[in-house]
């Protein structure tokens, strides 16, 4: 995958700097046909650093399996400065496949002490609903779409106690002490979505059990919304400083 990245930066000015594996892989949930999410962030240009003149933000390159999103610098820190909870996904990634980062562990650290528990619930519960809305018109009630959305909900869960949610599946169920109606179905919805392609639907007979117990879980999580946890000033003098360094070096 390196070599990939490398190629399609061969004819290009920017400068690759930080590329995870995202989504389903990432997660340890891809199924057979799963694609793979590249994603992270670069440095432009020196022109377009320089010039005036807007440039676009963002590259994306859409090939067979590989799906390609690379931000530039500031779009990307300008999303984790707001603690954009997809964003933080991937500098917790744990499949990176490039990394041209300095002092990268301790910049890491200082992202995750300030991000703010309460833009991560928010995120997960929204993920959540999107998905709940798919299933109960009907449009899409998947094993896939199913397990999306408790693993939001579990997220959710965590955050309220002010606990950074695993990305890795399995070590997510182990935050959880006691299992529930929610947890049992999660983990028969990743079975199935494992063993099966992306698009296979839920049983009949299951989906009204399934509907009933993500509803009553989002419901009791939404009177626990945490209240906003982080030093937003300190965040931004981390990212500051951490760009300062990066382009000083490169520009």
């Amino acid at each position: 995958m390196r070599q990939e990245i490398e190629t399609l930066f061969k004819d290009i000015d920017e400068k690759p700097l930080f590329y995870i594996e995202s989504g389903s892989r990432l997660w340890g949930i891809a199924s057979p046909d799963s694609d793979y999410d590249v994603r992270g962030f670069h440095l432009q240009s020196k022109e377009q650093y320089f010039n005036f003149k807007k440039h676009r933000n963002i590259i994306e390159v859409m090939d067979g399996d590989f799906d390609f999103v690379s931000y530039d610098i500031d779009k990307m820190f300008g999303l984790l400065v707001k603690s954009n909870p997809t964003v933080f996904e991937w500098i917790r990634a744990n499949i990176v496949y490039f990394n041209e980062l300095p002092d990268w562990a301790s910049f890491q650290q200082d992202v995750i002490t300030n991000f703010d528990f309460k833009a991560l619930f928010h995120h997960y519960i929204s993920l959540a609903k999107g998905n709940i809305n798919l299933m109960e018109t009907g449009r899409k009630f998947t094993y896939k779409t199913a397990f999306y959305c408790i693993r939001g909900l579990l997220s959710a869960d965590l955050t309220t106690r002010q606990i950074i949610p695993e990305l890795l599946i399995d070590d997510l169920f182990k935050q959880f002490d006691n299992d529930n109606d929610v947890l049992r179905i999660a983990k028969n919805s990743l079975e199935r979505k494992k063993q099966q392609t992306e698009k296979e639907e839920v049983l009949e007979s299951d989906k009204q059990k399934i509907l009933t117990a993500i509803r009553g879980f989002t419901e009791q999580l939404e009177t626990k919304a945490p209240e906003s946890s982080n030093n937003r000033k300190k965040l931004e003098s981390v990212l500051t400083d951490y760009s300062f360094q990066l382009k000083t070096n490169f520009y």
